[in-house]
């Protein structure tokens, strides 16, 4: 009970402690406030504003100035008034030991005086503006008269740059000397602010001439000096190759009449200070000229190369057609021993129906340089053109003469192939004959007379009025197939004759000890000497030995290989 007592005691004095602290640090917070309280009284602009009043602002700057002064009155009359009542209240409060409310209070009084302060310090920069305006405005005005007379000169003394846009800048100029002339009837009047509007817009005005005379000079220069010049010198020029008797694809005195249009327009539109539309326009004016010079260059160029290239190219045609004459004559004559392809006939005859077209061209193209009515940079393209056709024409006709070269190395090819196929043949015969056979199949027979009639047919293709080389050698590489095939089919015949044989004298020992085996026996022994079927005798003799003795016929055929 004691303990609780004392603890009880101990929080009352702590309470107590607690509200003297705050009641001092209340007390302390009033003092500062009031301390700055006296400096917001000393910071009156009652002065500027004597001086303000002394200057007799006028319009806008009258305007301002009784605005600010409202303000300034509003605040120190009724907002300084406000905040002193609230620091003797927050004070009243804290000595009643109300320290929390009083606490309160001085949080929303520090909150108010800031804003005091803050709107004191922005009326205060208001008068300091209108105060120092008039000084301001008198070093930008001097400024800026200085840079006008300065640019007023410049496009009165070099007008001559600037051409028809000449005008239009001076009424630029002419606007802002009214700004100018303004701004000072403002500033005697008192009315600053409006002033300082007349010298931005004076600003603002002779940056943008500025910028223009820079970009006007160089398109003047263009349209007055450059454009006219390379005219001149294009229509001196083309006078020159007129008399001359050149002639153009084109009508360059027309060509030369819409460049001059379109500078008369350029120079139209620079007056009016259309820089969008000068530019797109001398841009085009640059391009025709450009394609001017080039035609001109083109004809000239054109002509100095006809009359180097006229006598080379002529040689190479006559060339050409004596080439192709020489190549005629070979065909003439081959054409009586051999049947030449279509394809190699007709691509021939193309050549010659071509040598002629470029022979009318080229006659036409000398004749119209003799007559003087000749585009030169025409027949320039006209005399490649001939260049080009008359290598075609070489190629294919090498090609040709090749393939004539081709097809006579081929016929010998072809005598010494049937040649080497009918000796081949020959040993098959004797291969067969050595073998001293009653018979041979009639599929081999039959396939060793195709193979003899075709070799025989080749011999006649060969020997013919008029050898057909593309039909025969397709048959020399048929008959090569079919006698390869010949001799693999007498190869098998000669092992399975030389097989039966073996197998048949073999089998002779088992001839009479089984009644069975004796039939197979005699049957292939039929096979082989009447029917001629050696391979059949193979079969059936080997079949049976295999069921006597396991292995005999593998024996016997090792013997056969090796």
């Amino acid at each position: 009970m004691f303990v609780i007592i004392i603890g009880i005691i101990l929080i009352v004095l702590f309470f107590l402690w607690y509200m003297w602290f705050l009641q001092k640090r209340n007390a302390t917070t009033l003092n500062r406030y009031k301390e700055r309280t006296d400096k917001l009284k000393e910071s009156q602009l009652d002065d500027k504003i004597e001086k303000l009043e002394k200057m007799k602002l006028a319009g806008a700057s009258e305007s301002r100035f009784s605005q600010l002064k409202v303000e300034y009155h509003k605040q120190t009359d009724d907002i300084l008034s406000d905040i002193l009542k609230q620091i003797r209240a927050a004070e009243y409060k804290n000595t009643e030991f109300k320290v929390f409310g009083s606490a309160n209070d001085l949080k929303k009084l520090n909150t108010a005086m800031d804003d005091f302060s803050n709107k004191i310090s922005e009326l205060s920069n208001g008068f300091e503006e209108l105060l120092t305006s008039n000084e301001l405005n008198a070093t930008n005005s001097e400024k800026l008269q200085q840079q006008y007379q300065t640019l007023r000169k410049q496009i009165l003394t070099q007008s001559f740059s600037y051409g028809p846009a000449t005008d239009k800048l001076e009424d630029e100029l002419s606007e802002i000397a009214g700004l100018l002339d303004k701004e000072k009837e403002l500033t005697t009047k008192g009315d600053h602010i409006e002033a300082s509007q007349c010298l931005d817009d004076v600003k603002l005005k002779l940056g943008l001439i500025t910028d223009q005379v820079k970009i006007i000079e160089p398109l003047y220069h263009d349209l007055n000096e450059v454009f006219p010049g390379q005219i001149d010198e294009i229509k001196f020029v083309y006078q020159k190759l007129d008399k001359q008797h050149f002639k153009f694809n084109d009508d360059l005195v027309e060509l030369i009449s819409v460049v001059q249009q379109e500078i008369n327009e350029s120079i139209t539109k620079l007056g009016e200070l259309n820089f969008d539309a000068v530019n797109t326009n001398n841009e085009d004016i640059k391009q025709r000229i450009d394609d001017l010079y080039e035609t001109l260059t083109l004809e000239i160029d054109g002509k100095r190369e006809v009359l180097k290239e006229q006598k080379p190219v002529l040689d190479y045609l006559n060339h050409a057609v004596f080439q192709h004459n020489r190549l005629d004559t070979r065909i003439q004559k081959l054409q009586e021993g051999y049947i030449l392809t279509d394809s190699l006939l007709d691509n021939f005859k193309t050549n010659f129906d071509t040598l002629n077209d470029i022979r009318r061209e080229y006659d036409s193209d000398v004749q119209s340089i003799a007559d003087k009515q000749v585009v030169f940079s025409q027949v320039k393209n006209n005399f490649k053109d001939i260049v080009k056709k008359l290598d075609d024409i070489e190629a294919s006709e090498k090609t040709i003469n090749d393939d004539l070269n081709q097809m006579l190395s081929s016929e010998q090819i072809a005598r010494n192939s049937v040649d080497e196929y009918a000796k081949r043949l020959e040993i098959q015969k004797k291969m067969m004959e050595q073998l001293r056979l009653n018979g041979l199949p009639d599929d081999y027979l039959d396939y060793f007379y195709m193979v003899y009639d075709e070799i025989n047919k080749l011999y006649d293709e060969l020997d013919a009025d008029q050898i057909n080389m593309e039909d025969i050698s397709k048959q020399v590489i048929v008959t090569q197939e079919d006698l390869n095939n010949l001799i693999e089919k007498t190869s098998k015949l000669k092992y399975n004759v030389e097989l039966a044989e073996k197998l048949l004298q073999y089998a002779n020992r088992y001839a009479t000890k089984n009644p069975e085996f004796s039939d197979q026996l005699t049957r292939a022994r039929s096979l082989f000497d009447d029917d001629y079927d050696y391979n059949e005798a193979v079969e059936v003799i080997s079949k049976a030995l295999e069921e006597v003795e396991t292995g005999s016929v593998d024996r016997i055929k090792e013997t056969i290989n090796s």
